[in-house]
C-alpha cells in the first residue's frame, strides 16, 4: 500500500492498496473540543482527478489507527516490517521495527523522514520549492535514513521535532506484531483453519495494542453492510497489533519436517512496567498477563499447547524508594474479593479449569501475597478448588538451591494428572479433521511473573509436547530425548520468548536464560544475571517512568486524552440529544463522607477514637471514611530513612474495630503510607461495589524531596461516575517558613500522579487535609490570653491572623479551596495527655495547623471541628460532608442511543448530505462507490501520479535471527512443498491408540466456517467429526496397537456423520483413534502422584459426543459445503467421487451445567437515599457535638 497526500479543495490522505483506497479529511467542529475527520472507503478509480500525490517513498504495510497529540491529528501507519514466523503453512507474523505518524490537519511534517531523534529529514520525493517555509540552508547528515535520497536540513526553529517520535519509538522497539493473514488475538484452537478469519468481528481486544487508536474505524467498520465489511477487512487496511513474541524455527523429528512456533500476546488491559503494574485493577485485569501458545505443524499433523501467567490477582504495589522495595497489600480481603472472583471467572469461561502454578518463595517479603492468594481461592463463593481451579505451591528457590535449575522439572510430578486431563490441542493435517482440544490452562506465576515463570513453563511445554509425540508414534514411549536438534532448538525458542516477555515488562533480558537457552549454567552466565538485575534497578527508577508515559498515550489513559472521533451527522444528533435526555439513564444520589486528620506524634498506644469517628454516636453513619495521619513513626534519623510500615497494620486495625462498632460493617479499599505519612480509605461495605478506580500515590518534600518525613501521600477513586481525590500533606514546620510551605504544595499540585496519569485537578471532588503547619502570626502570649479569655467572637479575632487563611483569601496557593468556618480552638501544641498548651521551654504559639479544606460543587460541609482525645500533642480534627454522585445506567443509555439513530434514520431516509455529497450510512450499488461517513471529494480528472513506482522500504536494523528465507532459500517454496517432500520420505505413524471406555456428554459446537467438527476436548475419544472435503470420501484408519497409560481399557464411541446429505440417511463412521490421557475422577483421586492441592474437575474428565445433522442450511447465501484449505490440498489423496457432501454441525440437545455457569452481573443501583442530615449554614457553624 502507499500513501497520498491531496491538497486540492481541502486537505486529504488517503492509503491506498490496488484497489481501494481509505480517505480521510480532517473537520473544523466548531462545536465540540473533540478532533475530528471524516473517512472514506472507495475504489481506486474514484481518486483519479484530486491531485493526489505519494506523501512517503515507504511502503505502508498497515494502518494501525488515529490519534491526537497537541490538538493534531495523526494517521499511524507500519512502515517497516519483518517476517519472524510461520504457525501454519502460507501465514505469516511480522515484525514491527517502523512506523510513521502522518499529520491530518497540519502540512509541517509533510515529505518529511524522522530521524532517531524525532528531528526531521527532508527527502527528494517532496515538493520543497513550492513551500517556502522549507526553503532553508541544507548540509548533509549521517542520521538519514536514506542517504542517497534525502537531505538532512537544519529545520530545528522553523519545524519542531514530531511530537509522536517517542510513540515511534515504542511501536518500534521491536516488541509488536501483526499479520496479515492470520488472527494473532485468538490461540489456534479458537481461530481454526479457516481461509477467512480476519474479520474483525473474531479479534480478541484484550490483546489489540492499537484498540484505542481504532475505536472509532471500528465502530465505522461495524456500520457498514456486510459485503463492504468483508472487502474492508480482505484489503488489509485493519491492522490488529498485540504486543509480546513471535518466532519460528523448523527442525526434523526423526525424518519428519516441523516448524516450532511460539507466539506470546500480552493484555494491554493492565499494561506498564514493572513496578508501575502490579497485581489486579477494579475490572479484574491483572499486570503482565501473557498468554503464551506452542504450534507445532508438520505435513501430519499439527500441535498446539497454550499457558497463561499474569500477576498476584490482588490489590498489592511495591515501594521503588527502598533498595529492596517491600511489598505492600493495599486492599482488604473482603473489598478484594469480588475483583478476585471476577478475575477467574474470566479466565475458567475463556479457558476451562485452572491449574495455579505458584512459585513465590517461603520468606517474609513474599510469603504474605501467598497466604493472601489463598486466603482468596478459599473464599471465592464462585470458584470450587478441586473442581474449577486447582493450585500448586512449588518454591522455585528452594527447590533448586540444591540441584541447580535442573531441579525445576520437579514440578511435573505434582501436575501430571491435570497434564493428562487437560491435554492439547492436535490436528490431523491429511484428513482435514480435528483431533483433541486443549481442556484447561496452567496458571502460572512468581513475583515479576518473569524468570522462574518462564523456566516452569518451558519444562511444562516440554512435558506436554513430549506426550503428543508419544500419542502420535512420532517417537517412543519414554525415550530419551532431550540431546535431539528439535529440542535444543527449542529451548532456544523460549530462551529467546523469555528475554522478550522481560524486556517489554523490565527493559532487561531474562535472569536464568542462559539455562533455557543451553541447559546448564555457567559463570558467564550467572555474572550475565548480576549485571541484569542492577540494569533493572537503574531502568525502574531513571526509566520507567517515561516508558510509563508512552504506554499510558499509546492506550488513551492520560488525562482527558479522547479518541480521534470521524463526523457523522447522525452521531452529532445523538450526542445533542443525549445531553437533553440525559436524566433518562443518569441518577443522582447522595452519600455521607467524613474526612479526618491527626498527628499522631509517633503514638503506639490502643485508644478509643469514638470521639472523632462517631463525634455524634450512631446519628451519623458515613458512607465513605478517609482518614490522614501524619508522624506515625517517630521523627528520627533512623526511623526516618528505615521506615516501619508496621504501624500501618496497628492503626488500620484500631481505626476498623472502632469503624464496625455498629451495624454496618466498613471496608479497607486502599492504604497509602510513605515513612511517616498513612491515609486509609474505608467504604460502608454494602456501597463498595459502586466504588471503582482506586489508586495512590506519594511525594517527599522532606530535605529537598529526599526523605518522607514531609510530603503527601494522596488517594483517588471513582463513586459511580463521580471522582474524589483526598491529599494528605504534612508541611514544613516554622511560623516564618510560608515560602516552604507554597514550594511543598506547588511542588505536591504538580508531581502527585496517579495510575493512569490522573493528577490532582482531574477529579470532581478534592480534598486536602493533614498538618499544614500554618500558624498564627500574634505574639504567643496574646493568643494564649485571647484563649484564656474566651470572649466573644475570640476564634474570628485568631483567625484574621492566621496564616492558611491569608493564604487563600490573598489566592497565592489553594486557588478555589475552601474551609468552613472554624468554630474550636488551636489543636497545636498540648503537653501529652492534657488539654493544657504547650508549657515547656519552647512554648509553641498556639495554632490551628491540623485542616481540610475543600473543592467541589457537589459539596456540601454538614460539620467541622476537633474531637477532645488526648494522645497526641495535636487534636485530631474532622470534616463531615454530603456529596451529590452521579451514576449512568449504560445499558439504558445504549438503549437511547439505539432509538435516536433509528429515529434520526427514519426523519431521513436519503440522508443529510445533497447535491455532490452522498448518504453517510446508504448502501452503495457496487462496490466502487464509496463506503462513507461524509463524501470528501468531487470529480475533477486529474490523474494520480507516483502509483505504480516501485516503493522504497527502511532496511531493518538489525538481521532476523532466524529468518524464514533461509529455511526455504530466498523466494523459494512454501512450507507445503519442503514438507510435502518430507512426506515423501517417511511413512507415516500410525495415530494413537484409544484409552476411553466412557459415554460422552454433548458440548457446544463451534462455527462449521472453522472446521466444521464439535468442540472437543483433548480426551474425547471418537468425538470428532471427519471434514467432508469435495472429492474426498472418508477413511476410517486401522487401529494400532495400545499404549495405554490408562488402569482401565477404554473403548471409543462413534460420530454420527451423513454421508449423503439427505435427512433419512444417516450412516455410522468409525472414527480414528484419538489420543486421550482422561482419567476418571476416581482413578485420578486414587493417584499415587496426586498432590492435596490436585483434583480433576468433572467437567474435564466428561467427554462429549458430537451429532452431525444432514439438515439442510438455514443461509441460502452461504452454502454450507466445507471446501478444504488451499494449503492442505497438497497432503489430500486423490479420489474419482465427485460428489459434494453438505452437512451442518449441531449441537446435542443439552442443558448447560448452571453450577458451572457464570453468573451474570446484574446492573449496579443507585445505593437508598440516606437519611439527611439537619439542613446547616456553612457560614453559621456549628459542629457535631456528643447528645
Amino acid at each position: 500500500m502507499k500513501i497520498l497526500l491531496s491538497k486540492q479543495q481541502t486537505r486529504k490522505i488517503a492509503i491506498v492498496s490496488e484497489t481501494h483506497g481509505l480517505v480521510f479529511r480532517p473537520i473544523d467542529n466548531k462545536t465540540s473540543r473533540k478532533s475530528t475527520c471524516a473517512v472514506e472507503f472507495v475504489a481506486k478509480a474514484d481518486l483519479n482527478g484530486h491531485d493526489f500525490r505519494r506523501l512517503s517513498s515507504h511502503e505502508i504495510f498497515g494502518f494501525i489507527g488515529l490519534i491526537e497529540i497537541e490538538g493534531l491529528i495523526f494517521i499511524a501507519t507500519i512502515t517497516g516490517k519483518s517476517k519472524v514466523a510461520q504457525p501454519i503453512p502460507n501465514k505469516t507474523v511480522n515484525k514491527i521495527y517502523a512506523v510513521d505518524f502522518f499529520c491530518l490537519n497540519n502540512s509541517r511534517w509533510d515529505f518529511m523522514d524522522i530521524d532517531s531523534s524525532g528531528n526531521p529529514i527532508l527527502t527528494n520525493d517532496g515538493d520543497f520549492e513550492s513551500n517556502p517555509r522549507l526553503n532553508v540552508p541544507i548540509q548533509s547528515s549521517r542520521s538519514s535514513l536514506h542517504s542517497s535520497s534525502s537531505r538532512s536540513v537544519n529545520t530545528q526553529d522553523q519545524v519542531p521535532k514530531h511530537p509522536c517520535h517517542e510513540l515511534r519509538k515504542l511501536l518500534s522497539n521491536g516488541s509488536f506484531y501483526y499479520s496479515t493473514d492470520f488472527d494473532l488475538t485468538c490461540t489456534l484452537q479458537k481461530r481454526g483453519f479457516s481461509e477467512h478469519s480476519l474479520s474483525f468481528d473474531d479479534f480478541d481486544r484484550e490483546f489489540m495494542w492499537n484498540s484505542f487508536l481504532m475505536d472509532r474505524i471500528i465502530t465505522y467498520r461495524d456500520r457498514l453492510d456486510v459485503t463492504t465489511k468483508e472487502l474492508l477487512d480482505e484489503q488489509g487496511f485493519l491492522t490488529t497489533v498485540i504486543r509480546g513474541f513471535a518466532e519460528t524455527i523448523f527442525s526434523y523429528i526423526n525424518r519428519l519436517k516441523v516448524g516450532l512456533t511460539i507466539i506470546s500476546r500480552q493484555s494491554w488491559k493492565r499494561a506498564g512496567t514493572r513496578f508501575n503494574a502490579r497485581g489486579i485493577d477494579d475490572e479484574g485485569h491483572v499486570a503482565n498477563f501473557v498468554e503464551t501458545e506452542m504450534i507445532m505443524y508438520s505435513s501430519q499433523y499439527c500441535y498446539a499447547f497454550t499457558q497463561i501467567r499474569g500477576s498476584i490477582p490482588v490489590f498489592w504495589e511495591q515501594d521503588t524508594s527502598l533498595i529492596s522495595p517491600k511489598i505492600q497489600i493495599t486492599r482488604s480481603v473482603e473489598a478484594t474479593q469480588p475483583t478476585f472472583d471476577e478475575h477467574f471467572m474470566r479466565l475458567f469461561k475463556k479457558y476451562g479449569p485452572i491449574h495455579i502454578i505458584n512459585l513465590l518463595s517461603a520468606k517474609s517479603s513474599e510469603v504474605q501475597l501467598s497466604r493472601r492468594y489463598k486466603e482468596h481461592l478459599k473464599n471465592s463463593g464462585k470458584m470450587k478448588i478441586g473442581r474449577d481451579v486447582f493450585l500448586t505451591d512449588f518454591d522455585f528457590h528452594r527447590e533448586t538451591s540444591q540441584d541447580g535449575f535442573a531441579a525445576a522439572s520437579k514440578i511435573i510430578p505434582k501436575i501430571r494428572n491435570t497434564i493428562l486431563a487437560a491435554g492439547y490441542f492436535s490436528y490431523d493435517v491429511k484428513e482435514g479433521r480435528l483431533i483433541s482440544e486443549q481442556d484447561g490452562v496452567f496458571r502460572t506465576n512468581c513475583l515479576d511473573c518473569l524468570d522462574r515463570t518462564n523456566l516452569i513453563q518451558q519444562t511444562i511445554s516440554l512435558t506436554v509436547f513430549k506426550l503428543f509425540l508419544s500419542d502420535f508414534r512420532l517417537i517412543k514411549p519414554n525415550s530419551f530425548i532431550d540431546d535431539n536438534e528439535f529440542v535444543q532448538k527449542e529451548n532456544v525458542l523460549w530462551a529467546d520468548h523469555g528475554d522478550q516477555i522481560s524486556q517489554i515488562y523490565t527493559g532487561t533480558n531474562a535472569l536464568k536464560s542462559s539455562y533455557s537457552r543451553k541447559g546448564k549454567m555457567s559463570f558467564s552466565g550467572a555474572l550475565s544475571d548480576a549485571t541484569k538485575s542492577v540494569s533493572r534497578m537503574y531502568i525502574n527508577n531513571f526509566v520507567d517512568k517515561g516508558k510509563q508515559q508512552n504506554i499510558d498515550t499509546l492506550l488513551g489513559r492520560l488525562p482527558h486524552q479522547q479518541v480521534v472521533e470521524l463526523y457523522d451527522p447522525i452521531c452529532e444528533y445523538v450526542n445533542e440529544r443525549l445531553l437533553e435526555l440525559e436524566d433518562q439513564f443518569t441518577t443522582h444520589s447522595n452519600i455521607n463522607l467524613l474526612v479526618g486528620t491527626f498527628n499522631v506524634n509517633g503514638n503506639s498506644r490502643r485508644a478509643d477514637l469514638s470521639e472523632w469517628l462517631f463525634p455524634i454516636g450512631d446519628k451519623f453513619k458515613p458512607d465513605v471514611v478517609v482518614l490522614g495521619l501524619q508522624e506515625v513513626i517517630e521523627l528520627t534519623a533512623g526511623s526516618i530513612l528505615n521506615a516501619d510500615y508496621t504501624k500501618s497494620s496497628f492503626w488500620e486495625t484500631m481505626v476498623t474495630d472502632c469503624l464496625n462498632q455498629y451495624e454496618e460493617k466498613y471496608l479497607l479499599l486502599r492504604v497509602e503510607q510513605m515513612s511517616s505519612l498513612l491515609i486509609l480509605f474505608f467504604v460502608r461495605s454494602d456501597m463498595a461495589y459502586n466504588v471503582k478506580q482506586v489508586g495512590g500515590s506519594t511525594k517527599k518534600t522532606g530535605f529537598g524531596g529526599i526523605t518522607g518525613n514531609k510530603g503527601a501521600v494522596a488517594i483517588r477513586f471513582d463513586y459511580g461516575a463521580t471522582s474524589f481525590c483526598f491529599v494528605n500533606t504534612h508541611l514544613s514546620a516554622g511560623a516564618s517558613n510560608i515560602d516552604e510551605r507554597r514550594h511543598d504544595y506547588n511542588n505536591i499540585y504538580r508531581n502527585i500522579t496517579f495510575p493512569r496519569s490522573k493528577t490532582i485537578p482531574h477529579h470532581d471532588a478534592l480534598f486536602w487535609l493533614g498538618d499544614l503547619n500554618y500558624r498564627i502570626t500574634l505574639m504567643n502570649d496574646e493568643v494564649r490570653r485571647e484563649l484564656k479569655a474566651q470572649k466573644d467572637d475570640y476564634i474570628g479575632r485568631l483567625l484574621q491572623y492566621d496564616q492558611l487563611t491569608q493564604e487563600i483569601n490573598e489566592g497565592v496557593v489553594f486557588q478555589g479551596f475552601k474551609e468552613p468556618t472554624v468554630q474550636f480552638r488551636p489543636t497545636y501544641k498540648y503537653d501529652y495527655g492534657t488539654d493544657n498548651y504547650d508549657t515547656s521551654d519552647k512554648a509553641r504559639t498556639p495554632s490551628w495547623t491540623d485542616r481540610i479544606i475543600y473543592k467541589g460543587e457537589n459539596l456540601h460541609p454538614l460539620a467541622y471541628s476537633d474531637a477532645p482525645l488526648k494522645i497526641s500533642d495535636h487534636k485530631p480534627v474532622y470534616a463531615a460532608y454530603r456529596a451529590n454522585v452521579k451514576f449512568i445506567n449504560e445499558d439504558d443509555k445504549f438503549h437511547l442511543v439505539e432509538k435516536l439513530y433509528a429515529e434520526y434514520k427514519n426523519a431521513h431516509p436519503e440522508g443529510l448530505i445533497n447535491g455532490s455529497q452522498k448518504s453517510c450510512y446508504s448502501k452503495p450499488d457496487n462496490i466502487k462507490k464509496s463506503i462513507a461517513l461524509e463524501a470528501t471529494v468531487e470529480a475533477a480528472g486529474i490523474k494520480l501520479i507516483d502509483l505504480d513506482d516501485t516503493s522504497t522500504c527502511v532496511s531493518p536494523p538489525l538481521a532476523v535471527r532466524s529468518s524464514l528465507t533461509s529455511i526455504f532459500g530466498g523466494e523459494g517454496p512454501s512450507i507445503d512443498a519442503s514438507l510435502d517432500q518430507s512426506k515423501q520420505n517417511v511413512p507415516p505413524p500410525p495415530p494413537p491408540s484409544s484409552r476411553h471406555n466412557k459415554e460422552a456428554s454433548p458440548r457446544p459446537t463451534i462455527s462449521v466456517n472453522e472446521l466444521s467438527i464439535s468442540s472437543v476436548s483433548p480426551h474425547k475419544i471418537g468425538s470428532t467429526l471427519t471434514v467432508l472435503e469435495r472429492h474426498i470420501a472418508p477413511k476410517s484408519l486401522p487401529p494400532p496397537p495400545v499404549l495405554s497409560r490408562s488402569t482401565s481399557s477404554l473403548k471409543s464411541t462413534a460420530s454420527i456423520v451423513s454421508q449423503t446429505g439427505t435427512p433419512e440417511v444417516k450412516k455410522l463412521v468409525s472414527p480414528p483413534c484419538t489420543p486421550s490421557r482422561r482419567k476418571s475422577s476416581t482413578t485420578l483421586n486414587e493417584s499415587s502422584v496426586s498432590t492435596k492441592s490436585l483434583h480433576v474437575s468433572s467437567r474435564i474428565a466428561t467427554p462429549k459426543n458430537a451429532v452431525v445433522s444432514p439438515k439442510a442450511p438455514t443461509k441460502p447465501e452461504k452454502p454450507p459445503f466445507l471446501k478444504k484449505p488451499e494449503y492442505l490440498s497438497a497432503f489430500a489423496s486423490k479420489s474419482d467421487n465427485t460428489q459434494e457432501h453438505s452437512i451442518e454441525a449441531t449441537p446435542l440437545n443439552s442443558k448447560p451445567d448452571e453450577e458451572h455457569s457464570p453468573e451474570k452481573k446484574s446492573t449496579p443501583k443507585v445505593p437508598a437515599k440516606k437519611p439527611e442530615l439537619e439542613k446547616l449554614n456553612v457560614d453559621l457553624w456549628n459542629p457535631l457535638k456528643p447528645n
